[in-house]
């Protein structure tokens, strides 16, 4: 959990399969901290929104990569 996060920059030197393990770390931190939170043991509540604005800009390199090789570039 709480890795540090890769800068944009960083994400986009990336491979696709390398993107979508990132994205799926991701999720499963999100609902630990999800759980962690119902509990009341999550301390750190803003890994939450943290962890969602990672998720999305994961979810926004896949769909970059993706419209690029369908361009063929």
């Amino acid at each position: 959990m709480a890795q540090k996060s890769l800068t944009t920059k960083e994400l986009r030197a990336l491979t696709e399969k390398e993107l979508a393990e990132q994205l799926q770390q991701r999720r499963r931190d999100l609902w630990q901290y999800r759980m962690k939170a119902k509990d009341g043991s999550l301390q750190q509540t803003h890994l939450l929104r943290v962890t969602r604005r990672q998720i999305a800009r994961l979810n926004t390199l896949l769909k970059e990569q993706v419209l690029k090789e369908q361009v063929g570039g």
